[in-house]
């Protein structure tokens, strides 16, 4: 028991620090109308932007199984993540927030690759399905908290957006000495090296399960990178709510409501929770398809709501598909693959959207990607509803509960 409460404040720390380093990917959102006005980037730039964030995330989930046996990995995660801030902070240039967003990117995928691995060997055999809960929960909380911290001291303190920097630097230096993991051993983290990705993305894509699990993670990936990117902006210059709290807020309820649902024990199947965030994530894309149409703000309010739910049922069962019903010789490489597979979809919404708007503009482009998002969430539900048959067919008291769970 001693051990498992030592285990348990070891994941929330772990937790934590994930949230509070998921902070900056919506920091900046209530403040590119600023960098707009202040650096004359456009709404092509602000897309591009979001783009370098989500390269550098690539880039640091890349480098997770070859980094992820340092204790101290995390730890120098925090010292990029403030370097990261400072660029923000003194930026006067397009170019210092290209290298903030793609140093954070880079900060964030250590952070999201490493922390599910380290949560998987931690002695929490009572906690029952924590991985999945705990990072989901802990990515959709600093998201949630980013843009509506940030809009609120843009509108009410001084040092028009710098301030959010300066008390992100200084948190990020207070939990930084309690991010030393107990690493997985360099041994194991050799052995991991040895792993074949064909190896690795054949296990990924047995079954039907898995392939769900990936086109949930896409499509909640879509959706987030879609309102994190241009929702704010959408928001100023297609529903012309010129208001930095406001539009900070209504994005931020997506993720406050990603992790609460994300945090829910859900007595059912991870295939089953999966197919349910799907179909959320369905009619919430949907509804933000017709937002540009209606230029309402109550319509982007409602598809926020439903993405927000999707997003956490969807990444809470797709996560523990991939982190627990993996092997344990190949689950640090599955997670890392997941979350660069996950990724694609925010740097499909983010590059794609941005080559788009230049020919359409940013209303009928944001209405398109978000049209092809339910598209893709649609042929997952379609997976894991089958999956869940099989799992139902094949289990003989037909109870669906398949998870790890006591």
């Amino acid at each position: 028991m001693a051990e498992e409460k030592k285990a348990m404040r070891a994941a929330l720390l772990l937790a934590a620090g994930l949230a509070l380093l998921h902070m900056p990917s919506g920091l900046p959102a209530p403040l590119y109308p600023l960098y707009q006005s202040t650096m004359g980037i456009d709404s092509t730039t602000v897309s591009l932007l979001f783009a370098a964030y989500v390269a550098g995330v690539m880039i640091g989930l890349t480098l997770m199984p070859l980094i992820a046996g340092y204790r101290t990995v995390l730890v120098w995660a925090c010292g990029l993540s403030i370097a990261a801030d400072i660029l923000f902070l003194i930026a006067q240039h397009p170019w210092q927030l290209y290298g903030g967003h793609l140093l954070q990117g880079i900060v964030l995928g250590v952070f999201t690759g490493v922390v599910p691995v380290v949560l998987a060997q931690l002695d929490l055999s009572q906690s029952g399905k924590l991985v999945g809960r705990a990072t989901t929960s802990a990515n959709a909380i600093g998201l949630a908290a980013g843009p509506v911290w940030s809009g609120l001291l843009l509108q009410t303190a001084p040092w028009g957006g710098r301030l959010v920097w300066v008390i992100q630097i200084i948190v990020t230096l207070a939990i930084m000495p309690f991010m030393r993991t107990r690493g997985a051993g360099r041994t194991q983290d050799t052995e991991r090296q040895r792993i074949k990705p064909r190896t690795v993305l054949t296990s990924m894509f047995t079954g039907l399960a898995s392939p769900g699990a990936i086109l949930a993670g896409f499509g909640a990936f879509v959706a987030g990178g879609l309102l994190a990117s241009l929702g704010t902006v959408v928001i100023h210059r297609v529903i012309m709510v010129e208001n930095g709290l406001i539009e900070g807020a209504v994005v931020s309820i997506c993720f406050v409501l990603s992790a609460v649902f994300g945090a829910l024990r859900i007595n059912r199947s991870d295939t089953t929770v999966t197919a349910q965030g799907l179909a959320w994530l369905l009619v919430g894309s949907l509804a933000l398809g017709v937002t540009a149409a209606f230029a309402n703000l109550g319509v982007i309010l409602i598809a926020t709501v439903f993405i927000g739910i999707g997003q956490g049922l969807a990444l809470q069962g797709a996560t523990q598909i991939i982190a627990v019903h993996q092997p344990a010789a190949t689950r640090g490489a599955a997670i890392s693959v997941f979350f660069i597979l996950c990724y694609f979809g925010t740097t499909a919404a983010s590059l794609g959207i941005g080559a788009v708007i230049p020919h359409t503009g940013l209303a009928p482009a944001f209405s398109y990607f978000s049209i092809a998002n339910a598209a893709v969430c649609l042929a997952g539900l379609a997976y894991c509803i089958l999956a869940a048959r099989r799992e139902r067919a094949t289990t003989p008291d037909n109870r669906t509960e398949t998870s790890l769970t006591p």
